[in-house]
């Protein structure tokens, strides 16, 4: 009995909610909200220089399915009004973003930087900490012209096992471009990464992304504060 009495409950509710939502209102409703609702799905989906437009649309679309109402006549409409509004606002919108993060990365990204300043400024943060060793800086050359440099802007490493221990390595070729690059333990040629990067990490995808030349001019660079 109960469940013949929900089933027509269902449909009671099914009924006055398709009653309500005439045509009319679901437009006005939909037009009102879409727009911002894809503005801010494209400001989440690219905060980490990633995904796409078709997965901006699909995530909107699912936000606003209706067809849980038996309503499908509907959801077919919001789905296309969501598309149509997808259609032309998305690209711009994706543009601009891009521009933005195009133009971050070439101020983080110069022609070329030394090895020695990429130091100092790994230092500059631990300014006022004392004196001493406060970072990493370990280069080590190969045959080929080419240099392995370890990096570690937080902590200063030594040992045997100093080089593994650094957050960034970096295969700097004998032209000086950075050839493979490790960052905080992963390959940046790994199309997974997502999130934004800060401090050194941001500099090092700047570098890589825009082609940075590193000069290793000084093998044994400045890597305390103070009195050092």
């Amino acid at each position: 009995m109960s469940d013949i009495v929900n089933a027509g409950l269902g449909e009671l509710i099914s009924a006055t909610v398709a009653k309500q939502l005439d045509a009319a209102f679901v437009e006005k409703e939909v037009e009102t909200r879409v727009s911002k609702l894809v503005v801010e799905a494209v400001d989440r989906a690219l905060r980490g220089y990633s995904d796409t437009a078709k997965l901006i649309e699909k995530a909107v679309e699912d936000a606003l399915r209706v067809d849980r109402l038996d309503l499908p006549s509907y959801g077919i409409m919001v789905a296309q009004m969501v598309k149509t509004q997808v259609e032309a606002n998305v690209s711009e919108l994706i543009a601009g973003k891009l521009a933005e993060h195009v133009s971050e990365l070439l101020k983080l990204a110069p022609k070329e930087v030394k090895l020695s300043e990429i130091a100092k400024a790994m230092c500059e943060k631990h300014e006022g900490e004392g004196y001493g060793p406060v970072i990493t800086v370990l280069v080590e050359r190969t045959d080929y012209g080419s240099a392995w440099v370890y990096l570690d802007e937080e902590t200063h490493h030594e040992g045997h096992d100093a080089k593994r221990r650094c957050d960034h390595q970096l295969l700097i070729s004998s032209d000086g471009l950075i050839s493979s690059a490790t960052i905080h333990n992963r390959n940046v040629k790994d199309t997974t990464q997502f999130g934004r990067a800060y401090g050194l990490a941001q500099k090092l995808r700047a570098y890589v992304a825009c082609g940075t030349r590193i000069i290793l001019d000084e093998d044994d660079v400045v890597t305390g504060v103070g009195d050092y």
